[in-house]
């Protein structure tokens, strides 16, 4: 992949291409139509010179005097810029540099086009103005016009280019939930608050690979979650959001949101609170700077804070149609790095024995077992106790623990474990893991004379609150 991820080379001449004629409405929408891909490759290997002699283009669109590139290497931009046109800059993005894409299906009349997304990461000047990203270069977007572009072939294409090629025939596993018994929400309010509940994986394995061609041949649904109309899998290679768009979900346009495992840096599950707040969540932290800065409502208002878009991604559930410790052991086999600090091949699905229901009572009884103590804790005990419950992986282990008031932290041969109590009744609580391989970098800071406690800080790989602090008490 090399260490530089994306570069822009500027050319003093027309790069004028042949292609699909244009219309003013596409050039004004900036819409892009599917060009001849070899005849795009000779001109860029002759007058400009721009493609190395083994790089293929693969795919090629065209909008007025700009064009979007796909080869077998990188992505490239060509913007034509100026009212000559001499002035040309190629935008090159390398595959190992993008995190994550989407793609949205075209609307109704007056939202003819369909779009690509693409995330990664390119080195900018951080930014703080309103209506603006932090880093300006983490996202591209490019709109095709209706009908001159085959969405889901370009979907499939940059899939074999970030997940791996395509080329294991289609398994019938769809994971231990297969024949899970939707019965629906159940709830008015998780419909209105749009909670997930878990469904068939199977079903949802079959409807993305006949009925909507997004899944490989060689990828399987493992688990599958619907709301009131949108969906989130989990396959063997990514998470995958689907969102329905449009009133109620009946519009044309959908969105299908695409990460690959290997883009997801920490992740979290949280249970359900008491009163008014009835969801349980799944959060996740991802590998590419998203965060946006809003703009204010009114000039007299304070700015408003930054928020995360696509940085750090909270799911609801529906608390009683999904276990929350069974989504946390499934997220520690995709996300915990095995031999080579590598993540779990695709083609090794998560044991069924490990997507089984939680028993009744595991948190509670694990809870009441580690107590108040602010101090360390029997690190043999509890990795016992950890097991037991089936928090931690067969080949894991506990090497340090400690209870500070309700919360705890353990280090584990494998990752950073935090147990978070919160809210006034304590029944929410969040279970928070950080694989060892996203660490960063970490300090320590002994206790004062008159500050008693001792205090860690773990950084890890992320855009988004991605420190850890906690505070030991002194002496034990």
């Amino acid at each position: 992949a090399g260490e530089v991820a994306a570069g822009a080379i500027a050319h003093d001449g027309n790069a004028n291409m042949n292609g699909s004629k244009t219309g003013l409405f596409d050039v004004f929408g900036s819409n892009y139509g599917q060009i001849d891909n070899q005849e795009v490759e000779s001109r860029l290997k002759s007058n400009p010179k721009i493609l190395l002699e083994d790089e293929k283009v693969e795919l090629a669109f065209k909008c007025g005097r700009d064009s979007f590139i796909l080869t077998s290497l990188r992505v490239l931009k060509i913007d034509v810029q100026g009212m000559t046109g001499k002035s040309v800059e190629y935008l090159t993005i390398l595959w190992p540099a993008i995190k994550g894409f989407s793609i949205e299906t075209a609307g109704n009349i007056l939202d003819r086009d369909s779009e690509l997304t693409l995330f990664f990461n390119l080195p900018d000047k951080p930014s703080s103005a309103e209506g603006f990203p932090r880093n300006s270069r983490t996202r591209m977007k490019i709109d095709f016009r209706d009908g001159k572009a085959d969405l889901f072939a370009v979907q499939r294409y940059i899939s074999d280019k970030l997940l791996g090629p395509d080329t294991v025939a289609s398994s019938q596993y769809a994971g231990s939930t297969a024949g899970h018994n939707d019965t629906g929400s159940g709830s008015v309010l998780a419909w209105m608050g749009d909670d997930n509940r878990m469904v068939d994986a199977s079903e949802a394995n079959r409807q993305f690979h006949t009925s909507i061609p997004l899944l490989q041949n060689c990828e399987n649904v493992e688990l599958a979650f619907k709301g009131r109309r949108d969906m989130v899998l989990c396959t063997t290679k990514r998470l995958i959001f689907v969102d329905m768009q449009g009133f109620l979900g009946m519009g044309k346009k959908v969105e299908y949101i695409s990460v690959p495992w290997k883009t997801v840096t920490a992740f979290s599950v949280r249970s359900a609170g008491s009163w008014v707040d009835k969801d349980s969540e799944m959060c996740l932290w991802l590998d590419f700077d998203d965060v946006y800065y809003p703009r204010r409502d009114n000039e007299d208002d304070p700015p408003p804070p930054p928020i995360a878009r696509k940085s750090y991604l909270e799911i609801d559930f529906q608390k009683d149609k999904v276990d929350t410790l069974m989504v946390h052991r499934y997220l520690s086999e995709r996300l915990m790095r095995v031999n080579g600090h590598q993540l779990k091949p695709y083609t090794n699905p998560v044991s069924p024995d490990l997507l089984v229901p939680s028993p009744p009572g595991t948190v509670e009884n694990l809870l009441d077992w580690i107590g108040d103590n602010a101090a360390a804790i029997d690190a043999e005990a509890v990795d016992e106790k950890f097991h037991e419950a089936g928090i931690l992986q067969h080949d894991e282990h506990v090497a340090f623990a400690f209870k500070t008031g309700r919360d705890s932290l353990y280090l584990t041969n494998k990752r950073l474990f935090l147990i978070d109590v919160q809210g006034f009744s304590g029944k929410r609580k969040e279970y928070m893991s950080v694989p060892m391989d996203v660490m960063r970098s970490w300090s320590i800071e002994s206790a004062g004379s008159f500050d008693r406690d001792m205090e860690l800080r773990v950084w890890f790989k992320g855009f988004w609150n991605n420190k850890i602090k906690q505070d030991l008490r002194k002496g034990k």
